[in-house]
């Protein structure tokens, strides 16, 4: 297999994953969230390596290398968009998080007060006597 084969099928897994991270942040399932960036984050020097190997390849073989390079920069475009998007989903789950939080702290003092309503007066602990 060509070095530019194996660049395109790492691409194609980081858009996989890229995809699955969406879901993820979609499913608010955290742990395969960390999981699909723990793989990315692996798969990342192997597509460094790859595209250093790419462009040897190109040299030699004498390929277009402008149309190789704006193939290229597509592909990565698309993973920086995709990758963009989950990050506003991510901060959209943060916000409603947040808000969550926020209500259930809200709830927690009004019970906390109506709790402290409901409380009888305790008795004085010393009785004075004359």
């Amino acid at each position: 297999m060509s070095a530019e084969n194996s660049l395109l099928e790492a691409y194609e897994e980081w858009h996989r994953l890229t995809e699955a991270e969406g879901k993820a942040i979609r499913m608010r399932d955290w742990n395969f969230l960390l999981d699909c960036q723990r793989v990315i984050q692996k798969l990342q020097p192997v597509i460094t390596q790859l595209n250093r190997e790419v462009r040897e390849e190109w040299r030699q073989t004498g390929v277009d290398l402008a149309a190789k390079e704006k193939k290229l920069r597509t592909v990565i475009s698309e993973l920086i968009e995709m990758g963009r998007k989950n990050k506003l989903l991510i901060q959209e789950a943060r916000e409603v998080a947040k808000a969550e939080r926020d209500q259930l702290e809200q709830a927690s003092l009004n019970l906390k007060r109506l709790q402290q309503s409901y409380v009888a007066a305790r008795p004085a602990a010393w009785v004075s006597f004359s």
